[in-house]
């Protein structure tokens, strides 16, 4: 009896030492064929798992002459396209997401009826508003606001504690609260349109 032979019967036999050799010799080169067509580790171990359960769960069918590694190769090739055609389909879902928002983005665009110069008299206000701060709170809500940082990296940036960044930011709100009311009814039109 070949050694092939002797591992096929082992396996229908159950033999786990059998299972985990044809686990420990086979791995590397199915997850490695796997990783080739997915370009993702996680998917070519989990499809790799799963070629080795299904090889398990159908021990008891091989035949005397069954190739194991030509199975399992079939097994991880057959898995990693079906794993492609699930990643094709979730591409173009989140393509059509992303679409629908762009159109609804357009539709809400279009139909704001606010004035152009009342915009433009509304930024150099919150430019003049914004310059006006003091030093550290300008800094602070700039950083915030306009270059997007957290507070945590706000304070370690300018190397100062995250309860001064919020008393900076606080200062600055209340202040362009302050400097910015008589042009509260436009920006809720703008925002709320």
């Amino acid at each position: 009896m070949s050694g092939v032979n002797l591992e096929i019967v082992n396996l229908r036999n159950g033999v786990k030492e059998t299972y985990r050799h044809l686990y420990h010799q086979y791995y590397s080169m199915l997850f490695n064929l796997a990783y080739q067509y997915l370009d993702d580790g996680d998917d070519a171990k989990e499809i790799v798992q799963n070629a080795f359960l299904k090889l398990w769960e159908i021990k008891g069918q091989l035949k005397d002459n069954s190739n194991l590694k030509n199975y399992l190769y079939t097994l991880v090739k057959n898995g990693c396209l079906n794993q492609i055609k699930r990643n094709q389909i979730v591409n173009n879902h989140n393509n059509n997401i992303k679409h629908r928002e762009l159109e609804l983005q357009y539709e809400s665009l279009s139909r704001m009826s606010f004035d152009y110069m009342e915009i433009e008299e509304l930024k150099t206000k919150i430019e003049e508003a914004v310059s006006n701060l003091p030093e550290h709170c300008r800094k602070v809500f700039c950083m915030s606001r306009y270059e997007g940082f957290k507070n945590t990296e706000i304070a370690e940036k300018l190397n100062i504690s995250e309860k001064t960044v919020e008393a900076h930011m606080t200062k600055a709100l209340k202040s362009l609260r302050v400097a910015l009311k008589d042009y509260l009814p436009l920006l809720i039109s703008i925002l709320f349109q």
